[in-house]
């Protein structure tokens, strides 16, 4: 450029075309202007080499993150087509100069609008700083927001831990709780075995004893899902309207009495029942209801089996029922001497404590 200058310089001297004095100040001009340009350049070369660290420093962070290299990627993009808008500044800058260097050896006036333009340039890369000012100040956000997550995700990390130790350690406890209600399951369904054993060698026990009177319909043994039951007609026990225990009552509960005192894990419930005739004359003095009758029968069949068959008191339980639960209807004399009579439940002792 200064080259030119002097070359124009002594072009214009030796032409004569102009007086001293003002290739003198030609000369001043042109050297002004050749120290802007100077500057323009080195101005121009000081932000390409600030970009080609930017870039370099993008494409580091890039490496550092993998979570964020769409964002760097888009940024890196962002940064290309700024080069590439600098790039073609710098050849438009380049352009211009040469114009430039051409018109000045043509004419004076065109140095003027060539210091526009490079006015213009100027503040176009002072436009371009500000922004890759920006783009840092964009990273460095997105670097923050990238800690800040991988912060999150870590303490979400520790939360998701401990929440599966703690469901290892319920499934361990669950398992255990299995373990234990199977090994009780087990042992219930041992019990049951053993209870039904127990109650079936009972029945079969009850069944010869009274074999007699089962067969004439008078003592009815049923089992049923661990229940055994004796059902006793009450004309064996009671005389009509009386509480008071017959010799053939007595012979039957001392028989019946000598297989339940064997017993030990069963509840003994005494059932008096009766039909629906109601306690008429001075039978009603003593028996306000057929219910106190169905109650002093079933009390006096316990209290002979406690003292004469010597069945634990313990295991025993007096009930009357009075009318109220018939095993057959009440409107013939069939029906109501079916329902006339003495039970004698054997049940779980669970259960007989419920119903007491």
């Amino acid at each position: 450029m200064k080259n030119s200058i002097v070359v124009l310089s002594c072009l214009l001297a030796a032409s004569g075309c102009v007086s001293s004095r003002k290739f003198t100040k030609l000369q001043s001009d042109a050297q002004e202007l050749s120290t802007k340009l100077a500057a323009a350049e080195q101005r121009a070369t000081e932000l390409q080499a600030s970009l080609t660290r930017l870039d370099e420093r993008a494409d580091s962070l890039s490496k550092e993150r993998d979570s964020l290299q769409q964002a760097n990627a888009d940024l890196s993009k962002s940064l290309g087509a700024k080069q590439d808008e600098l790039s073609k500044l710098n050849a438009r800058l380049q352009s211009d100069l040469t114009a430039a260097r051409l018109e000045l050896t043509q004419t004076q006036g065109k140095a003027a609008n060539l210091e526009s333009k490079v006015t213009e340039f100027t503040a176009q890369l002072d436009q371009t700083t500000v922004k890759a000012a920006q783009l840092a100040t964009e990273r460095e956000q997105l670097q923050e927001a990238n800690a800040s997550l991988s912060k999150s995700l870590g303490s979400t990390q520790n939360e998701l831990s401990k929440t599966v130790a703690k469901l290892s350690e319920d499934k361990r406890t669950l398992e255990a709780r299995v373990a234990e209600l199977s090994k009780t399951a087990e042992e219930l369904k041992a019990k049951q075995d053993r209870e039904l054993a127990q109650t079936k060698a009972t029945y079969e026990s009850l069944m010869g004893e009274l074999k007699q009177e089962v067969s004439k319909g008078q003592v009815q043994i049923t089992q049923m899902q661990g229940k055994l039951s004796v059902n006793v007609a009450d004309t064996i026990f009671f005389d009509s309207g009386k509480a008071d225990i017959k010799d053939s009552g007595r012979k039957v509960l001392e028989r019946v009495g000598g297989i339940l005192s064997h017993i030990s894990d069963k509840q003994i419930r005494i059932e008096g029942h009766t039909d629906d005739v109601p306690i008429r004359g001075t039978l009603k003095e003593r028996y306000a209801s057929n219910w106190e009758l169905s109650a002093a029968r079933a009390t006096m069949v316990a209290r002979f089996l406690q003292e004469k068959a010597k069945v634990d008191g313990a295991l025993l339980i007096a009930a009357g029922y009075g009318e109220y639960r018939p095993v057959a209807p009440n409107d013939t004399e069939a029906g109501r001497a079916k329902n006339r009579r003495i039970e004698i439940v054997l049940i779980d002792k669970e259960l007989g404590r419920a119903a007491r």
